[in-house]
């Protein structure tokens, strides 16, 4: 998704950070696939498609996207994609969140299996990997998403301004720069272990995506990109604040434009961002480096995803400024009774965070095979 829905998914990002993807077709797809992987009771009421913002993403990542994307990039990494998972849980609009939390290590083995095909020998270290990133997340940054939602909560009752919606993105920033960080030894060992044949699956994986974004959101009728960037945008304020008048609508749909408009650059900072995660994953299996080395060339690609370069950067400004107005315009159109529903929708999100906060960490999954 595009910075576009910046504070009204920050439900979404804060929950899974805390950031793009495999929403309804993601849990849709998991719900077909055998074995232990349980259906969504959710699943009709969810919405968007798989998106981007971890396999040991480098999207190695369990988290969401500072800079989302629509549908799910391997570069993101593995602690991107907890964001992923929550933020999928958090569109159903129930209680699912603690549903996709409480079989996020089984997603984000599934997510990662779909983009790589784990071979037998890399499965029980990939699964002991995911289980010791969902510890560390359950325990050390639950605590901080529920106080993010605490501020979200009390601060929809106000007027927003720019500086409240840039405050919650930061957060949501860095709390997706820590779980990268957490995750970094393991995806290291993880891309030590890829093969040229799970790395062209993974290219194969991102071109797919990067069709479906661009028949999604780059269609060469100006009026159709609109609309789908429109409906993705209302999904997200529905979803805070409930129902939008006719009138709402219309003034939501004026402001949709400049993001609109920076549609192109949005996708070339993606494809561009997933060329720069193919170069060095190719790098580490050719040249097989020290474990150190892999470490310090994920973190330069995180400063790559977090700092765009300057060729980018002016565009990247542009997306983000316009963002940041669309949820502004948004947030201050509301009556009360919506900013009463965004206030009780944010609570059910904190009483289901802390519950999971309570409960243990799962133990890794065993494969099919050990059963």
């Amino acid at each position: 998704m595009s910075v576009s829905e910046n504070i009204l998914e920050n439900a979404g990002r804060i929950l899974g950070p805390v950031f793009g993807t495999g929403r309804r077709r993601g849990w849709q797809k998991l719900a077909a696939r055998p074995a232990q992987l349980p259906a969504n009771p959710c699943q009709d009421s969810a919405g968007g498609q798989r998106a981007s913002p971890v396999p040991m993403r480098g999207d190695f990542n369990m988290a969401l996207s500072a800079q989302p994307t629509e549908v799910s990039e391997f570069h993101n990494c593995w602690a991107r994609r907890i964001l992923v998972i929550l933020g999928a849980a958090v569109l159903c609009a129930c209680s699912a969140m603690k549903l996709g939390y409480q079989q996020g290590d089984r997603l984000a083995y599934w997510w990662i299996d779909n983009y790589v095909d784990v071979t037998s020998a890399q499965e029980p270290l990939t699964r002991e990997a995911i289980a010791r990133f969902f510890a560390w997340h359950r325990k050390a940054q639950l605590p901080e998403i529920a106080s993010l939602l605490e501020e979200a909560k009390a601060d929809v009752r106000q007027p927003v301004t720019p500086a409240m919606v840039a405050h919650f993105q930061d957060a949501s920033q860095q709390l997706a720069r820590r779980s990268f960080e957490q995750a970094m030894p393991d995806m290291a060992d993880f891309l030590l272990t890829l093969t040229p044949d799970q790395i062209a699956r993974m290219e194969k994986k991102f071109a797919e995506g990067n069709a479906k974004y661009r028949k999604k959101f780059l269609n060469a009728n100006p009026a159709e990109r609109e609309e789908a960037r429109f409906d993705k945008v209302m999904e997200y304020a529905r979803l805070v604040y409930g129902g939008f008048s006719p009138e709402q609508e219309k003034a939501i749909r004026v402001k949709v434009g400049p993001v609109v408009q920076n549609a192109e650059a949005r996708y070339a900072e993606r494809v561009a961002r997933q060329q720069e995660w193919i170069k060095m994953v190719r790098f580490v299996q050719a040249t097989q480096p020290p474990k150190a080395q892999v470490i310090d060339l994920l973190r330069r690609f995180r400063e790559y995803w977090q700092n765009p370069p300057a060729r980018h950067a002016a565009s990247h400004e542009a997306s983000n400024n316009a963002g940041i107005a669309l949820t502004v315009a948004i947030a201050n159109l509301t009556t009360p009774q919506q900013k009463t529903h965004a206030q009780e929708r944010f609570q059910k999100w904190i009483d289901d965070t802390h519950a999971l906060m309570r409960e243990k960490a799962n133990p890794p999954v065993q494969s099919a095979q050990a059963n």
